[in-house]
């Protein structure tokens, strides 16, 4: 609801503020550039202000179009900015799934060298079977174990 003596004016956009103006310019154009005083109540003074008012406008809805275009320029921004860390992310995601791989191999490397290692350790492993015949169990891996284990690293390297 409008208040009692207040116009409201539709919505218009750039295209059809030119248009308006154009007009206004062709029917006086003559006399309104030749007049060097524009009175408040004359025909001339109305186009003069509908003219000031056109351009105010028009003035508003280039710079709202300008501040429209830096909007969509920073939101391209935005996405390549986000596009980038999403290569990055996948790149890293990729680069953590390598190394986790990586750990495995050398938990499990781990595990074998402590097998091998408690093996030769296990000072049972050392002793002779009963009645002094035969050999240990260490002597007669003749460090197999160990061996295994070694070969099983150079072929890694």
């Amino acid at each position: 609801m409008s208040d009692p003596g207040k116009v409201s004016l539709p919505e218009i956009d750039y295209t059809r503020l030119k248009s308006i103006k154009d007009k206004h310019l062709r029917m006086d154009k003559e006399i309104f550039w030749n007049e060097l005083e524009v009175k408040p109540e004359s025909l001339h003074g109305d186009r003069a202000c509908l003219l000031g008012i056109i351009d105010y406008y028009m003035a508003a809805l280039e710079e709202s179009q300008q501040q429209v275009n830096d909007l969509k320029e920073d939101k391209r921004k935005i996405f390549a900015v986000h596009d980038e860390q999403c290569a990055r992310s996948s790149e890293y995601y990729n680069e953590l799934i390598f190394v986790k791989g990586k750990l495995a191999e050398a938990q499990q490397t781990i595990a074998r060298q402590r097998e091998a290692l408690e093996f030769y350790a296990n000072q049972e492993h050392w002793e002779l079977p009963s009645f002094g015949r035969g050999q240990s169990k260490v002597t007669s891996d003749k460090g197999s174990k160990a061996r295994e284990f070694l070969e099983e690293g150079s072929n890694k390297a």
